[in-house]
C-alpha cells in the first residue's frame, strides 16, 4: 500500500466535506442541486457544482450532470483512441 494512501484519502473527502459546507453557508431557499464526482486516478476530471437556483429546477440539475458527464466520456474516449494508436505497429 503507498505511503501517501491516507492524505489522498483524506483530500478526496475533503472536497465532499467542502461541498457539505458550501450548501450550508447557502440555505436551503435557493438550492438547485449539488454534485461531486471523483474518478479514480487519472479517469477524467473532478466534476464538483452547486448549483443555486430559486426555481430548484430537478431537469435542469439532472441535465447539467448528463452533460458535463458526457463531455468526459468523449475526452477518455478520445485518450484511449490516441493511446492505441501510436501503440499500434
Amino acid at each position: 500500500m503507498p505511503t501517501d494512501t491516507p492524505d489522498k484519502a483524506k483530500t478526496l473527502a475533503d472536497r465532499f466535506r467542502a461541498m457539505a459546507t458550501a450548501i450550508e453557508l447557502n440555505g436551503a431557499d435557493n438550492f438547485g442541486g449539488a454534485f461531486v464526482v471523483i474518478p479514480p486516478h487519472e479517469g477524467g476530471d473532478l466534476l464538483e457544482t452547486l448549483v443555486l437556483d430559486s426555481r430548484q429546477d430537478p431537469a435542469m440539475l439532472w441535465m447539467l450532470l448528463k452533460t458535463k458527464c458526457d463531455m468526459e466520456l468523449t475526452k477518455l474516449d478520445q485518450a484511449q483512441r490516441q493511446g492505441n494508436a501510436f501503440g499500434r505497429r
